[in-house]
């Protein structure tokens, strides 16, 4: 499984293209997201050195070849 992480400013623009183009519903039920992108979506909070909360958005990814088709097409 490989995984990209997002700051949670970049994957609210990244949520919006996806939304454009395959409407709202996509993000409703976790399977359908996977089926038509190949991806799975999860909060990541962990904390710094200095103790403090950092959130960010990780997409795990089952395929190589998925991941790179969503890097090349929204990033």
């Amino acid at each position: 499984m490989t995984t990209l992480v997002f700051s949670k400013q970049q994957w609210r623009i990244i949520k919006e293209r996806i939304i454009e183009e395959y409407g709202d519903r996509i993000f409703l039920i976790s399977w359908k997201l996977k089926r038509e992108l190949g991806f799975t979506v999860r909060e990541h909070m962990y904390y710094d050195e200095y103790r403090q909360r950092i959130y960010d958005i990780r997409l795990d990814f089952d395929d190589p070849a998925l991941r790179t088709y969503f890097q090349l097409k929204y990033l």
